[in-house]
């Protein structure tokens, strides 16, 4: 796909093509670019970027001089990989310039700079037409110009369209007011005069914004150091609350482990009862059944007799009891069973068993009588 772009007005400046417009009318598919060129030239940076960026491009590009290729539009020219010419268009070069004051320093700084300027264009000069630095460089001071013709010898173009009518065209546009209606379309060459005083208003301008902006800036600038402050002693707070809370949390963990240990001790506490509670419910059991059933009685007083008390000590017991019950004469039957029956578990309980024991059986065998 061709795509034709037209470089016809100044490069750059306030009025002039810059390189993003023109390289950014270039198609991404695009395989073949034409660029028609008629401009006094301008900005070296801007020529630079769109020399730069033509050359880069992977189509093949193409440029034709219509009228100007001059100062920094005659290095624009040279990013063609074809550059045509007709025989009355003119390629102008000359050493790179600009408007300088200041004291000797800051103009011989100034100088270098431009020697800088005429080397890059020097050497692209030399790259695309092959010829010598010195050659290149007595032509840039010399400040030269070439018709079509002379512009193909140079090296400049690689071809010549020889057209009349398109090289009367060309004759009409050289003219000032032709390169000036040849300007971007909405812009007009104007004077150096009309230039520096639309500048002085824009610096003007600008140094009106800058203030402005710096004020914006400090105001900014306090409103932050407030909010910070401010966000601050909120941190400062939420960070004491938070330790505090963390204090609080300690101390409610610690009672939690107290109360936990409590637990435990009284739940062994339990244990221990029920085991104990579960031991006298079994005895009570066995004595229950021993009333009801002498045999069962026998063998429970006798594992009784052996676990708890001594034989000595139940046959004195056993003794002294007889003897108080002779004593008192005789008890009756029914005292015999309720005197046992009030007594508590133990030794004097199982003495008094032994001692009364024809009397305590034969009420258990006859409970109706009694």
């Amino acid at each position: 796909m061709s795509h034709e772009i037209k470089l016809y007005g100044p490069i750059g400046g306030f009025f002039g093509f810059t390189a993003e417009e023109i390289l950014a009318d270039i198609p991404d598919d695009a395989k073949e670019i034409t660029l028609r060129i008629h401009s006094p030239g301008g900005s070296v940076g801007e020529g630079l970027a769109i020399y730069h960026g033509l050359r880069d491009h992977p189509a093949k590009v193409r440029t034709i001089v219509d009228g100007y290729a001059a100062s920094s539009a005659s290095f624009v020219m040279l990013a063609g990989d074809e550059r045509e010419v007709h025989r009355n268009s003119i390629v102008f070069v000359h050493q790179a310039h600009t408007e300088a004051q200041g004291n000797a320093d800051e103009l011989r700084r100034t100088a270098d700079g431009l020697d800088v300027h005429d080397d890059a264009i020097r050497d692209i000069y030399n790259q695309r037409t092959g010829l010598d630095d010195a050659e290149l460089r007595t032509m840039m001071s010399d400040t030269a110009f070439f018709r079509g013709v002379d512009a193909k010898e140079k090296g400049f173009a690689t071809a010549v369209i020889d057209d009349p009518e398109a090289n009367a065209q060309i004759a009409a546009m050289l003219t000032f007011e032709g390169l000036a209606a040849g300007a971007k379309e909405g812009t007009q060459m104007r004077t150096r005069k009309e230039i520096e005083a639309d500048n002085k208003d824009l610096k003007t301008k600008v140094d009106e914004i800058a203030a402005e902006r710096d004020e914006s800036i400090l105001a900014a600038r306090t409103e932050l150091e407030t909010v910070k402050g401010e966000m601050q002693g909120q941190i400062d707070e939420l960070t004491k609350a938070a330790a505090e809370k963390a204090e609080s949390i300690t101390a409610l963990e610690s009672e939690v482990e107290e109360v936990e240990a409590l637990i435990v001790d009284a739940t062994e506490e339990s244990e221990a009862n029920k085991a104990e509670l579960a031991t006298a419910q079994t005895a009570l059991e066995k004595a229950e059944a021993a009333l009801k059933n002498p045999a069962v009685a026998d063998a429970s007083l006798q594992d009784a007799d052996a676990d708890a008390i001594p034989q000595a000590d139940v046959d004195a017991e056993a003794d002294k009891a007889e003897q108080d019950a002779k004593a008192a004469d005789k008890v009756e039957p029914g005292n015999v069973y309720e005197q046992y029956e009030a007594m508590e578990s133990g030794p004097e309980r199982k003495a008094f068993l032994a001692a009364n024991r024809p009397a305590i059986l034969a009420i258990m065998d006859h409970p109706q009588e009694n």
